[in-house]
């Protein structure tokens, strides 16, 4: 099941071993640093919303305190966590 967030947490990824390619290495949510494990699925979505073109890269990935979908921002850059894996 999945719980999705309804004020999206901003989240970062290492600076220093932000990706492998494609793929999130390293998840930083409120200071713990947490390796990811696995990247289960990658999608994007771009449309436009109340007159707003938007672009948004999803993640789901696993660590080991849980499974988590983040979304980027692809116009700011920002990640945010956007729901949490039961």
């Amino acid at each position: 099941m999945l719980k999705r967030i309804r004020r999206p947490r901003e989240i970062r990824f290492a600076r220093d071993v932000q990706f492998n390619g494609d793929r999130p290495v390293v998840l930083i949510q409120d200071g713990q640093r947490l390796p990811v494990r696995k990247v289960i699925e990658q999608w994007d979505v771009r449309g436009t919303w109340w007159g707003i073109e938007r672009h948004r890269r999803y993640v789901t990935l696993r660590t080991d305190q849980g499974t988590f979908d983040v979304a980027r921002d692809m116009k700011t850059g920002r990640w945010a966590m956007v729901g949490i894996h039961d």
